[in-house]
């Protein structure tokens, strides 16, 4: 769980508000079947963690949620997966 968010936050800190062409901002992410997507420099999504996968290597359910993570810099927001009693608790704002 850890490396999964270091990941989506050290991918949203190098890439965040960077808009290619005609696709999505460089950076962002969302939510599509329980996954984690990041969009690419080319404007596109990509799969950045499965959330039913990370259930099924953990034995802990996992879904995809919007995460905002206070750090000494502010704070950095995007989407990732988290333990299903951590989001309904409202853990990923």
């Amino acid at each position: 769980m850890k490396f999964l968010l270091f990941a989506l936050l050290a991918t949203v800190c190098l890439g965040a508000h960077c808009y290619p062409g005609n696709g999505c901002p460089r950076g962002d992410t969302h939510c599509t079947n329980n996954v984690a997507e990041i969009c690419d420099a080319n404007g596109s999504y990509h799969k950045l963690a499965d959330c039913d996968l990370v259930s099924e290597q953990s034995g802990a359910p996992f879904v995809c949620t919007h995460v905002d993570v206070p750090t000494e810099d502010g704070h950095v927001a995007g989407h990732t997966c988290m333990p299903a009693s951590d989001a309904a608790a409202g853990g990923g704002q």
